[in-house]
C-alpha cells in the first residue's frame, strides 16, 4: 500500500468518524446516535463493496474487451495466399490472389470479379522502361579456321583466325572403345 492510499484511507475514516454521533452528543436529539452511526457505517461497508465490485467487473470487462479487439485485429490481418483468380473460387476477407500480372487482396467474403469493388490492389507489374543508349560492340567470337588431328592420342586442336595461339585440345579417345587400340 503506497503512502498515497493510506492518506486516502485516512481521510476517508476521518471523514467516517466525524459523522458518528456519540451518546449524550448534542447533535444526539431524540437518542438515535447508535441508530445514524451503525447505518453510516452500513452504508460505508456498501459504498466500499460496490467499489470493489465495479472495479473487479472493469477489469474482466477490460481483459475481454482485449482480447476480442487482438483475435478480431488478428484475424483482419491474415493473409491467405490462394494462387492465380478462379472465377468459380469462393473468397474470403484477406485472401490473396494473383491475375494478370498484379495482385489482390480480397477485402470482404464473396468480393465478386476481380479486379472490383471488393478487391483492393496490391501490386502490379511495371511497364517496360525507356530503352538506354546503345553500347559499343564487342569483340569478336574467335573463329576456327581448321583443325590439328593428332590420330595417335585421338586429340584435335582447333586452329584459330588471327594467327593467335591454339584453342583447347579436345580429347577424343572416349569415343572409341579401348582407347581405339582394338581397330572398331
Amino acid at each position: 500500500m503506497s503512502d498515497t492510499d493510506v492518506l486516502d484511507r485516512l481521510a476517508e475514516l476521518e471523514a467516517r468518524t466525524g459523522r458518528m454521533i456519540l451518546a449524550g452528543d448534542a447533535r444526539d436529539q431524540n437518542g438515535w446516535g447508535a441508530l445514524n452511526n451503525w447505518i453510516e457505517g452500513r452504508l460505508a461497508e456498501e459504498r466500499s463493496f460496490e467499489r470493489e465490485v465495479v472495479s473487479q467487473a472493469l477489469a474482466m470487462l477490460r481483459d475481454e474487451i482485449l482480447t476480442m479487439t487482438k483475435t478480431m485485429v488478428e484475424a483482419l490481418l491474415s493473409k491467405t495466399i490462394r494462387g492465380t483468380h478462379d472465377l468459380k473460387a469462393d473468397y474470403s476477407i484477406g485472401d490473396v490472389v494473383a491475375k494478370d500480372g498484379a495482385s489482390f487482396i480480397c477485402k470482404r467474403s464473396s468480393p465478386g470479379p476481380c479486379p472490383g469493388d471488393g478487391w483492393q490492389l496490391l501490386a502490379r507489374q511495371g511497364q517496360r522502361g525507356i530503352a538506354g543508349p546503345k553500347g559499343e560492340p564487342g569483340a569478336a567470337a574467335p573463329r576456327i579456321v581448321g583443325w590439328v588431328v593428332d590420330r595417335a592420342r585421338y586429340t584435335v586442336t582447333p586452329l584459330l583466325a588471327g594467327g593467335g595461339p591454339p584453342g583447347p585440345v579436345l580429347d577424343l579417345s572416349c569415343l572409341f572403345s579401348d582407347g581405339g587400340r582394338d581397330g572398331t
